[in-house]
């Protein structure tokens, strides 16, 4: 049997992403019950691809071959206009497990971690450090009482602590979960990421170049034509590892109890696509399919963002969120027990890329996007060595050059930009036409741009400063902070654990176990019985912080 989950157990300082309306209802909670009469937790099973829009036949595209995600829309709810706050992995990532925009939490930069290969010279490797009482949303699951685990894929900007997961890693699934235990499980597929386009050139096509369809920025040439069918043929490859997931839940008896939801992280991988706050940027897919049949083949067509994704599996799981912390976190359900209405705008932000600084913020409403450029004196081609792997940016590089772009072809490589940039996105849906300075668009240009403005200063308020400068308010004169120890108190046959670090997590074993075995550590949630001669291992967390030492404890009375 399931176990029951009757409320969260931890408190409103856990959970970042939560403003969510109490008042709306759509949804509902797709759970069994008990004999009781009692509601069942549903398991929660998350399949996340890469760099991929809307570019699926369900959604409407004519060439993609996706019938594995097809079937799963006739049997669950599209999303249709659902952003990215960023349209690059690791900053989006950061957002997807805190449910904070990049910018409010200074993950905004493209590989804050690892070797100095991705970043400028002045700038050395950094984990973010998350501001006081924001964590990552699974320790809110984990602690009302589901099994969480990730394969593989974090790229949070900031190294996952182990009050994150129960498991994260290759070896990371829902089966290992102990029995009874409901799940929420994410799995990673690299297959559609924007590498594949140039690691797979040589592989199957599954789409002819001669069917895909040129946007207007992109020049008719055989060696484009070829790398959209490569990126086509990796989408289908993608559809089969859902197939997998799929598959391993029928198998196991659990498909019927289990939400799956399937989306993106960001938006396309190509050259004028990926790393962009523009539609193919940051317009992503996202399914919920129900166990129960709810919602079948219907749509969604309100304005979301991916902030809005860990409230939303929260409300899921039947668990009502905590009230905002510091009245600062934007992320709203948009399905399940706590749903909202949808948004009135979305927004997204850009800034450095590997190497190559160029600093952008921008909102969408319904019809009309806004962009404001802070460094307009660059094109908006930077050379992010990364992406010149691609076969179709070096010829593109190459017919600039040439001076062989038409005016469409050839804007993304002009300087200086405007300041400032609008479009209409329903007569224009490529963004082509900037239109800041039509007279005949004037009330809604100064419409949001005010709204952006009201956004910068709540959500970007680190903007003036050099990211060196923002590196050193989190690791003064870069040095790491450290968690101190823990410590126990000891009181009726009950411990509680301290710290003298602000806003950390605590993963702990008993007597050398966690929950499910010696390589397993649990989330401390609230006081735990213990007897005389055991023995307490504990370690403290605040993600940006160096992880504390592990502390024995011997409990002898």
């Amino acid at each position: 049997m399931k176990q029951i989950i009757h409320s969260f157990l931890y408190g409103s300082a856990v959970w970042a992403a939560c403003t969510v309306s109490q008042e709306v209802k759509a949804g509902g909670i797709p759970v069994s019950t008990t004999e009781d009469g009692d509601a069942v937790s549903p398991n929660i099973v998350c399949v996340v691809c890469e760099d991929i829009g809307p570019w699926l036949h369900c959604f409407g595209d004519s060439v993609a071959v996706t019938p594995t995600i097809d079937a799963l829309a006739a049997e669950g709810i599209r999303y249709t206009s659902i952003y990215g706050t960023v349209g690059v992995s690791a900053p989006s990532r950061a957002a997807l497990i805190t449910g904070m925009y990049p910018t409010h939490i200074n993950a905004n930069y493209m590989h804050t971690q690892g070797g100095q290969i991705a970043r400028p010279p002045a700038v050395t490797g950094y984990d973010i450090v998350l501001p006081e009482g924001i964590k990552c949303y699974t320790e809110l699951l984990r602690a009302a009482g589901y099994y969480c685990t990730n394969n593989p894929k974090t790229d949070y900007q900031f190294l996952p602590p182990l009050t994150a997961w129960d498991e994260c890693g290759r070896q990371a699934h829902w089966r290992n979960r102990p029995k009874g235990m409901p799940f929420f499980a994410i799995f990673n597929t690299l297959a559609s990421h924007e590498q594949k386009v140039w690691e797979s050139a040589k592989d199957t096509l599954y789409v002819s170049p001669d069917d895909v369809v040129l946007p207007p920025y992109y020049p008719e040439d055989s060696i484009v034509r070829r790398d959209i069918a490569v990126m086509y043929s990796n989408i289908y490859r993608m559809d089969c590892f859902v197939r997998q997931m799929i598959d391993e839940l029928r198998a196991a008896g659990e498909w019927d109890n289990t939400i799956l939801i399937f989306y993106s992280d960001n938006g396309g991988p190509l050259p004028r696509q990926k790393r962009e706050i523009t539609e193919v940027g940051t317009h992503i897919p996202l399914i919920i399919r129900y166990p129960d049949g709810r919602l079948a083949g219907s749509i969604d067509d309100g304005l979301r963002s991916v902030i809005d994704i860990p409230p939303t599996i929260l409300s899921l799981a039947g668990g009502k969120p905590p009230p905002p912390i510091h009245g600062s976190f934007p992320g709203k359900a948009f399905a399940g027990k706590y749903a909202s209405p949808s948004r009135r705008y979305v927004f997204a932000a850009r800034d450095r890329m590997d190497k190559c600084y160029d600093q952008q913020g921008g909102v969408r409403d319904r019809r009309y996007r806004y962009i404001c450029n802070y460094t307009p004196n660059q094109p908006g081609y930077q050379p992010v060595g990364f992406r010149l792997n691609m076969p179709m940016m070096r010829r593109m590089l190459q017919l600039h050059e040439e001076g062989a772009l038409d005016e469409n072809q050839e804007s993304w490589f002009v300087w200086p930009r405007p300041r400032e940039e609008f479009y209409d996105l329903e007569k224009d849906p490529h963004e082509m036409c900037n239109l800041i300075n039509d007279p005949a668009y004037r009330k809604y240009i100064d419409r949001l741009r005010k709204v952006y403005r009201q956004w910068e200063r709540k959500y970007w308020q680190c903007r003036p400063l050099t990211e060196p400068e923002i590196v050193q308010t989190m690791w003064p004169d870069g040095v790491q902070p450290l968690v101190s120890a823990p410590q126990i108190v000891q009181k009726g046959g009950q411990v509680k654990l301290e710290c003298s670090t602000p806003g950390v997590s605590y993963a702990y074993q008993l007597n050398g176990r966690g929950r499910n075995g010696e390589k397993h550590w649990n989330l401390y949630v609230e006081p735990f019985v213990v007897h005389k001669g055991d023995r307490v291992a504990v370690q403290a967390f605040r993600v940006g912080y160096k992880k504390s030492e592990i502390v024995d404890f011997l409990i002898e009375h």
